[in-house]
């Protein structure tokens, strides 16, 4: 049986070219035209990965995204920004997205994205209890934010990008790096400590 897929998105031209191309890959996909429409659908399915847009009617993305993690705390959300809206990227992963896709929307880009997301989320569900101090969710908001990313990334961008806490995102960064999950490159400046930059293995 495939992976389950529900795109909510205002735009019948968006929703029908995404939902051909992952259909023809295998998947079953669902589409809804408004926040409204997709609680209604999330409250007697669940799904692997929902796509969301930011701008639709009466509730936006980002409120859609806060009222989805309601009904569904462990569903990857893929946010459907526009190139320069970093501001909107931002108010995603504050409401709980785990990452975002640039439109217009490429669809290899894209798949290659949802796949970066199943395989975190089958690792982590492959894997014994997470130590004291680390939760899954918010694991999966860290690694998201990194998947997203080719270069090298800080602990200060990683938090400005999730809305987690620098301090938190400084203790997932220390277990991705005790799991050899992520490369650390240290940058030496003249004086104090290096600056650790990370990136997904």
């Amino acid at each position: 049986m495939g992976n389950n897929m529900l795109i909510i998105d205002d735009s019948e031209e968006i929703c029908f070219a995404i939902s051909e191309f992952f259909i023809y890959k295998g998947w079953i996909v669902e589409t809804a035209n408004s926040v409204e429409k997709s609680l209604e659908i999330l409250k007697n399915r669940k799904f692997d990965i929902i796509l969301i847009d930011y701008n639709m009617p009466y509730i936006n993305g980002a409120v859609g995204v806060k009222l989805i993690r309601a009904l569904d705390k462990d569903v990857s959300i893929i946010a459907l920004t526009v190139e320069g809206e970093e501001i909107v990227a931002e108010s995603f992963f504050e409401a709980g997205a785990n990452d975002f896709a640039i439109k217009p929307i490429k669809m290899l880009d894209l798949f290659s994205r949802v796949n970066v997301h199943l395989n975190n989320k089958k690792r982590l569900k492959d894997e014994e209890i997470l130590p004291k101090g680390i939760d899954k969710n918010t694991l999966n908001i860290v690694l998201g934010c990194l998947s997203n990313k080719k270069e090298y990334i800080d602990v200060d961008e990683i938090s400005n990008l999730t809305g987690v806490a620098t301090k938190t995102v400084n203790r997932y960064m220390n277990y991705l790096l005790d799991e050899e999950k992520v490369i650390l490159n240290n940058i030496y400046g003249k004086i104090g400590r290096p600056k650790k930059e990370y990136k997904l293995k």
